[in-house]
Parts: structure tokens; C-alpha cells; sequence
């Protein structure tokens, strides 16, 4: 039960953590910080992907 409710909690932020990367505007951001971003928002994106396919699977 607590691994259910820890994993919610950690699916909430990154959630937010991922639309406050997607909302950034990287119009004078240099390419360097682009590319952190954007490996950043794959990185959170499996994760999510992972917590919610192993939520799914507990149900």
C-alpha cells in the first residue's frame, strides 16, 4: 500500500516536472541546454511511462 502511494506521489511530480519543461521557452537558450532538456523529457517521460505500466499491472 505505501509503495502504491509513494509511486502516486512520484508520478504527480514528474508529471509537473515534465509540462514545466514542455512550457519552457527556449528561445535564448543555448544548444547545449537544449539538448539537456530534451534528454531530460525522455528520461521523465520512461519513468512515467514505467510507474504507470507497474500501477496498472498491481490493479
Amino acid at each position: 500500500m505505501v509503495d502504491r502511494v509513494e509511486a502516486s506521489k512520484n508520478l504527480e511530480i514528474l508529471k509537473a516536472n515534465q509540462a514545466r519543461l514542455m512550457n519552457y521557452n527556449h528561445l535564448f537558450s543555448s544548444y547545449a541546454f537544449k539538448q539537456d532538456c530534451g534528454a531530460e523529457l525522455k528520461k521523465i517521460g520512461r519513468q512515467i511511462y514505467n510507474i504507470e505500466k507497474q500501477l496498472n499491472a498491481k490493479s
